[in-house]
């Protein structure tokens, strides 16, 4: 059975319909034979070099040759061809960039063959501005998630690395790719990510950071549950411990999870270091966070509350410094920071002509007129300057850090010690008891695993990891016999 030219032309009919008002859709019809049939595509989103060369040439060629008796799938060349079952699927594949053929003699379940010739024309795989290194590969990722998963299969070449595609977005059906280790990866967690991808019920997805929003364990997460990199030998070695990596088509930015601590104290770079200098720079990224994010407020509550635990000396010097000073040191302090961050966000928003201009200049200009107008003392000036530069060593951890940090400051300025290291231990607390996707976030500290600590701040030479970090993929799977 067949369908006939009235049903036929209604099918067509209801297509053209729900792409009436869009102005670079095509339906072209084309002949060959004494059979009629079209090609429904997207202008620019389906390539017509492609099109040309693989569906259409093929056909006619076909015809020619009196070869029009075979099946279309063995005429049709490319990269992909498929049954489109259905309304929803002809709609969706043409949505998607490909080319849908319908045939008026084509058998009633049958709606059309979908032709891969999607426009994959995207930008190439430079090196990532916020992840740069001097040693190791340059290249990053780009918008395309098909392209990038391919990055990563480069990089693992193995059968036992699965991928599986969702769609999400009721109008944007964003494509999203899982990617994992089957014998490494975390099975709870990989479980509870698909259940919280399935539980997605949104109309837009444009970037990765909209679904880690959705993804993330707790509501208002201020530390990050959630990795992300444009790294593609960054992602991969994260896999290779067992975690899953999610590509949002339109995104160069890949998420892992599970995610942890530690890992924002890493950098792809140590492993291509000595261990002994690797150990110094990650103990070095460590006190530079802990001074950026600890520093003012216990300045601050020292110099407010406690003045005789500082040296007569420094008491001296501060009363010298601010002897003209018309705020109090709390609101001194928090003022230069609301400043430095002012000035941080121009920098980041202007054009890259003028950006890093605008910010140099702003900070010379306010940093000295806040001096002379007697708003910041030189002291403060430099105690906020440390900091905040202090806070640019670990990118996962700068956003949340100074939030925390405006914290510490109002909590030790207005409360003294007592107040600053009550927040301190209940964050140490909410720390410990918080989870990414079952794991522990502080782990491997906190519960200890002594395989764990070889890649912490002590970084043991890679012959040395012998095993999986079993924090993070619950399992005890060995990835190397040691050095001979």
């Amino acid at each position: 059975m067949i369908l006939e030219k009235e049903e036929f032309e209604r099918l067509r009919g209801n297509l053209m319909g729900e792409f009436a008002a869009m102005s670079d859709f095509c339906a072209r019809r084309l002949s060959f034979g004494g059979r009629d049939f079209f090609i429904l595509y997207i202008i620019g989103h389906a390539s017509k070099d492609l099109l040309n060369k693989f569906v259409i040439e093929p056909i006619s060629a076909a015809y020619l040759r009196g070869g029009a008796g075979f099946p279309l799938e063995d005429i049709v060349t490319g990269g992909g061809f498929s049954v489109a079952l259905g309304f929803e699927a002809a709609k969706n594949a043409v949505l998607e960039g490909n080319a849908l053929i319908v045939f008026p003699d084509m058998p009633p379940d049958i709606f059309g063959y979908i032709c891969a010739v999607k426009n994959d024309e995207g930008r190439a795989n430079t090196e990532p501005e916020t992840e740069n290194v001097v040693r190791g590969p340059h290249d990053g990722f780009n918008e395309s998630a098909a392209g990038n998963a391919v990055l990563l299969r480069r990089r693992i070449k193995s059968e036992r690395l699965k991928s599986e595609k969702l769609t999400l977005g009721t109008l944007t059906k964003t494509e999203v790719i899982l990617m994992y280790i089957s014998e490494l990866v975390n099975r709870e967690a990989l479980s509870l990510l698909k259940q919280r991808l399935a539980d997605i019920r949104a109309d837009a997805l444009i970037d990765s950071g909209s679904v880690e929003m959705y993804i993330q364990d707790g509501r208002h997460a201020l530390y990050p549950t959630v990795g992300n990199s444009e790294r593609p030998d960054k992602v991969a070695a994260k896999i290779l411990e067992g975690r899953i990596a999610v590509l949002v088509d339109g995104s160069p930015v890949v998420l892992t999870v599970p995610y942890i601590f530690c890992e924002g104290l890493q950098v792809s770079e140590d492993y291509a270091k000595s261990p002994f200098f690797a150990t110094f720079v990650r103990s070095l990224r460590f006190a530079a966070v802990i001074l950026a994010v600890f520093l003012p407020g216990l300045f601050l509550a020292l110099t407010e509350h406690h003045m005789g635990f500082l040296p007569g000396e420094m008491v001296a010097f501060m009363a010298e410094t601010r002897k003209d000073m018309t705020v109090s040191l709390t609101w001194e302090i928090i003022t230069a920071f609301l400043i430095f961050e002012i000035l941080r966000e121009v920098g980041l928003r202007m054009p890259k002509a003028v950006g890093s201009a605008v910010g140099v200049v702003g900070s010379l200009i306010l940093g000295e007129s806040a001096v002379s107008a007697g708003i910041i003392s030189p002291f403060v000036l430099i105690i906020v300057a440390f900091s905040a530069v202090c806070n640019f060593i670990c990118a996962p951890y700068m956003n949340p850090n100074a939030i925390f940090r405006f914290l510490l400051i109002l909590v030790g300025g207005f409360f003294g010690l007592f107040g600053f290291f009550f927040v301190c231990a209940a964050a140490l607390l909410l720390g410990a008891g918080k989870s990414s996707f079952g794991v522990p976030y502080f782990s491997p500290f906190a519960p200890l695993s002594a395989e764990g600590l070889r890649d912490f701040l002590y970084m043991a030479p890679i012959w040395k990891m012998k095993k999986v970090p079993p924090s993070v993929s619950g399992k005890n799977t060995v990835r190397t016999e040691g050095k001979a």
